[in-house]
């Protein structure tokens, strides 16, 4: 049974995750959903003083708690599936190991960003929509949805030339990011979910420490192979030819960026794969 996928028994199983979902993650999402209300409720005590900036960019927030949600449901939900003694139970439904896997991933990777989105839009609504004094101007659908840069109020200076920057922030802003955006999020969610099924104990903070202490190193190498290489060459160009040189930095990143997540999230969830076939109780 472990290769095999059978749509009856993969509904099973489906729908027995489903009765645990709001029960072993109902709460997680509740306080999540009341972080926006929290701060909304800050904003509005304090409107004279608040930066206007912060009340314009809440769907950064929200953006930043479905990722933690993504990060949390899976040691909430599956917390026991690599326990010896506790994991019996799930070990004896009646799927195949794929069909327990794809059904992690539903809930892991699908259904909880869309039950949590759909809440805090729910909640951002009527917050907006309080009559009379409110710091909340308009909904927050379109920038939810808004998938590249051309909205963002950071300046930098790229190149001493104005022209060459406005050129350069151009081209940056008007890139689609939501490929990149969503195959990182994947990236992530099978990451945690590959250690859900690694670690017995203490899986959210062991798996934060190796992903700090991997952040760490990959920055001090950064910073290393940045600072070694010369950059005289620059000085020959012109700004047409720097702008083309900029160009191709940034698509060689964006590239990296999106192949590395790709390719992390098919090995992680490959692995999540390969332990729930090979758990042992």
């Amino acid at each position: 049974m472990n290769n095999t996928f059978d749509i009856r028994r993969f509904g099973n199983v489906v729908r027995r995750d489903g009765m645990s979902y709001f029960k072993n993650f109902g709460w997680t999402l509740v306080v999540l959903w009341s972080i926006p209300i929290l701060h909304w409720i800050m904003v509005y005590v304090s409107m004279e003083t608040s930066d206007s900036e912060v009340v314009a960019r809440r769907d950064i927030l929200i953006s930043v708690l479905r990722l933690i949600s993504l990060i949390i449901v899976p040691s909430r939900l599956y917390k026991n599936v690599n326990d010896s003694r506790k994991g019996m139970l799930y070990s004896m439904t009646p799927a195949s190991s794929l069909e327990k896997f794809l059904s992690m991933f539903l809930y892991c990777v699908i259904v909880t960003p869309t039950i949590y989105m759909l809440g805090a839009i729910a909640v951002d609504t009527l917050l907006a929509l309080k009559p009379g004094t409110n710091p909340y101007d308009g909904f927050i659908l379109g920038d939810l949805f808004n998938h590249n840069l051309s909205n963002s109020s950071v300046t930098i200076n790229y190149v001493g030339d104005r022209r060459a920057n406005a050129i350069i922030a151009e081209y940056i802003a008007s890139k689609s990011l939501w490929v990149y955006r969503y195959v990182c999020i994947l990236c992530i969610s099978s990451i945690f979910m590959f250690t859900n099924m690694l670690f017995k104990k203490r899986k959210l903070s062991k798996t934060i420490g190796i992903l700090t202490l991997v952040g760490i190193i990959f920055m001090i190498l950064t910073v290393v192979f940045t600072v070694n290489i010369d950059y005289e060459f620059l000085e020959d160009y012109t700004a047409d030819e720097l702008v083309d040189y900029m160009i191709r930095v940034y698509d060689c990143v964006f590239h990296f960026v999106f192949c590395t997540a790709a390719t992390l999230s098919i090995i992680f969830l490959y692995f999540t794969y390969r332990r729930i076939k090979k758990q042992t109780y």
